[in-house]
């Protein structure tokens, strides 16, 4: 039986605290005239910068890596673990202070008209890009959503094909999210308090099983 890819959700991790703009306005890049001013990054600031001026080896979409909201695959990402642990120089922060926002595939290209993926970690020389979802069989879905993703002999390759990614050109509507993924009640209690204020049905999910964050 053959696999519907588009069926399958896609993950954006964010700061809590970035949630009300992105319910009100959706998701934006930093280049976005509409982007939000008081953002808070989570990530590796270095390689975000370096993300503005990488080219998309694919064209259409074309443009450079900054041009684009991106989504993982799965949870469980390096740099989830990075964040917990301020491994490489990254700020610290506690899980519970992290969100995932996620969108089903088939909803994205739907509604945006630009998009690619990729079957790996975007920058790495080897990595592919892909503008056609019948190739959504290119990415690895097993690792995409294991939470051990470490190289090792049975698989030199696994941690590029972990950081695959969902890559949005300019715009993410509100309509595309499906829902929210949260590691804590309180957390929960606090994005339930903030859609029912905006006036949004959108699914809120608790990780008590710690599926998309680590223990």
């Amino acid at each position: 039986m053959q696999v519907d890819y588009t069926l399958r959700f896609i993950f954006r991790m964010i700061h809590f605290s970035n949630l009300e703009f992105i319910l009100t306005h959706g998701l934006h890049t930093k280049n976005s005239s509409t982007c939000d001013p008081s953002y808070i990054n989570i990530g590796d600031v270095q390689l975000i910068e370096q993300r503005q001026s990488f080219h998309v080896r694919i064209n259409p979409p074309g443009g450079d890596l900054g041009d684009y909201i991106p989504f993982y695959f799965g949870g469980h990402s390096p740099m989830l673990l990075n964040i917990k642990t301020g491994y490489r120089g990254i700020q610290q922060r506690p899980q519970d202070e992290l969100i995932y926002i996620v969108c089903q595939i088939s909803q994205v290209i739907s509604q945006c008209p630009e998009w690619c993926f990729t079957d790996g970690h975007a920058k790495n020389n080897i990595t592919e890009f892909y503008n056609d979802v019948k190739d959504l069989i290119h990415v690895d879905w097993n690792i995409v959503k294991s939470q051990f993703w470490r190289n090792d002999e049975d698989d030199m390759d696994r941690m590029r094909k972990k950081q695959a990614e969902f890559l949005v050109k300019n715009h993410v509507p509100v309509s595309c999210i499906a829902g929210i993924i949260v590691k804590t009640a309180t957390r929960e209690t606090y994005v339930k308090k903030l859609l029912e204020r905006l006036n949004l049905a959108i699914k809120v999910h608790t990780d008590s099983k710690n599926n998309y964050f680590y223990p």
